[in-house]
């Protein structure tokens, strides 16, 4: 199963209808709240830590203005799907997104303020490309802000 996936510290009843616009959407797909929006957009490499996030536990249709989603919160753990093969030498370290379902685990730690995951474990063998962390909630306040 390709995106993200709760581990704990979630609960079917903290589901709610996001409204959308236009998205093609599967269950584990992220989604962002840009300031000022009025609808939910794919997540993608250029999500910042500090946008709000929610995770699909529906898909959605184009024709679709609403999908059902789990809200990203402090103190949950995720599973992820990953580019390149899980490294237990990677926990700790921060990471970006590279699209609505994929952590970018490039082995290296980024301070970028795309960094929207932090990375805890591995999941199956290297090869498996899942990892387990905490996905940066975000304040919707973006601390760079002139």
């Amino acid at each position: 199963m390709a995106g993200f996936t709760p581990l704990r510290n979630t609960s079917t009843e903290e589901l709610v209808e996001l409204p959308i616009s236009s998205l093609t959407l599967a269950i584990g797909d992220m989604l962002e709240l840009d300031v000022g929006a009025t609808t939910w957009t794919e997540a993608a490499a250029t999500t910042e830590h500090w946008q709000l996030k929610a995770v699909c536990a529906a898909s959605a249709t184009t024709a679709d203005t609403t999908v059902l989603a789990q809200l990203v919160a402090s103190g949950q753990a995720w599973e992820a799907e990953s580019v390149g093969a899980s490294a237990a030498a990677d926990d700790g370290d921060r990471m970006l997104l590279t699209d609505k379902n994929t952590v970018n685990n490039t082995g290296t730690d980024s301070a970028a303020e795309e960094a929207c995951f932090i990375q805890l474990g591995t999941i199956g063998a290297a090869a498996d490309n899942r990892i387990f962390g905490m996905i940066i909630p975000g304040t919707c306040v973006n601390p760079y802000a002139a």
